[in-house]
């Protein structure tokens, strides 16, 4: 009877033993597959922008779709620098190159820092000998460079946002009725490239890009970022001002440039005599400053504002890469910050 007991003991203890090991091994398992699973490369995005294989080299960091010379040309492309800031239009791969690389430069304006697709803007310069027309040239941010990390380790790589610069007037009628046609860049002009809309709530709709003038420091109850030149002609410097009298002459000598004085200084303006009045609104606003100046020497200005229609900011606050292309889809420019 005893040995009848000793033999069964010994029989559940093996099983037992064996039953820990069958557990270990299964644990052990796991565990090298869930290492496995982490450690091997890069998982397959999800979306097919970039699918490792054996020799795409995704387990040492070598992410293909960063590699600017395997992007087609007119793609968002993620280089390791900027051309902007770095070697400039030389540091671009020659197929890839516009011919106004090195004419045509991109600046980063407020696009760091500021939100509102109506207060957000980057910049160009045309330092060339030439006119450039930028009309049909696209801007790109970085967006289709920075992946996302999913909750099941995979990565995706958003689609980059892009804007086209449209047409714009060379004038900005107080009319209303603008010439549109496309915005040409001359030799020494800047641009202000505006994330959104013109603004067409109020009383005088802008609803083009336009090349800025002297007189358009009196559209100053618009939120332009930057502000509007202020180089409208100086009051006291009209040659009529001498058949005014003395007090409408001091009082015309208090005001600063671009003010009109029936909207910011309505008090003062009305205590003025008839004559005065008429003076100034024959003068101090923006119709009457493009009626009396649009033909001198000097009206327009050497920058256009230039509005890309966009409801929402285009540019980044950090880890942006934006890049301007021609019609053509050839690179301009690229600045990063």
């Amino acid at each position: 009877m005893k040995n009848t007991k000793r033999g069964s003991g010994a029989q559940g203890g093996f099983i037992l033993k064996l039953m820990l090991v069958v557990v270990g091994v299964c644990v052990a398992f796991v565990v090298l597959s869930t290492l496995a699973r982490n450690f091997t490369g890069i998982p397959t995005i999800s979306n097919g922008a970039y699918a490792p294989s054996a020799s795409s080299g995704a387990g040492n960091g070598n992410n293909q779709l960063l590699k600017f010379l395997d992007n087609a040309p007119g793609a968002s492309y993620g280089s390791y620098g900027s051309y902007g800031s770095s070697g400039g239009a030389s540091d671009i791969p020659a197929a890839y190159r516009s011919p106004y690389a090195g004419t045509v430069s991109l600046g980063a304006g407020n696009a760091g820092y500021s939100i509102q697709p109506f207060e957000e803007y980057v910049t160009l310069r045309n330092s060339g000998d030439a006119p450039v027309t930028v009309t049909g040239w696209t801007l790109t941010n970085g967006k289709g460079t920075r992946p996302i990390q999913t909750s099941q380790n995979d990565y995706l790589y958003p689609v980059a946002d892009s804007a086209t610069i449209g047409q714009g007037t060379e004038l900005l009628d107080p009319s209303g009725n603008f010439t549109v046609g496309p915005i040409v860049l001359k030799p020494g002009d800047t641009a202000i490239v505006t994330t959104g809309r013109p603004f067409t709530q109020f009383p005088f709709s802008i609803t083009t890009s336009f090349r800025e003038n002297i007189c358009e420091g009196y559209l100053k109850y618009y939120p332009f970022q930057p502000v509007l030149n202020q180089s409208c002609p100086v009051p006291t410097d009209d040659p009529a001002i001498r058949t005014v009298t003395d007090e409408c002459y001091d009082y015309m000598s208090s005001l600063n440039r671009c003010q009109d004085p029936k909207r910011y200084d309505k008090a003062n303006y009305d205590m003025q005599t008839a004559q005065c009045r008429a003076f100034m609104d024959a003068r101090l606003s923006y119709p009457a400053c493009v009626a009396n100046t649009r033909y001198q020497a000097g009206f327009s200005l050497k920058q256009w504002r230039i509005f890309l229609g966009k409801g929402a900011e285009l540019w980044a606050d950090r880890r942006e890469t934006i890049t301007l292309y021609d019609s053509k889809g050839l690179i301009v420019d690229q600045i990063s910050y």
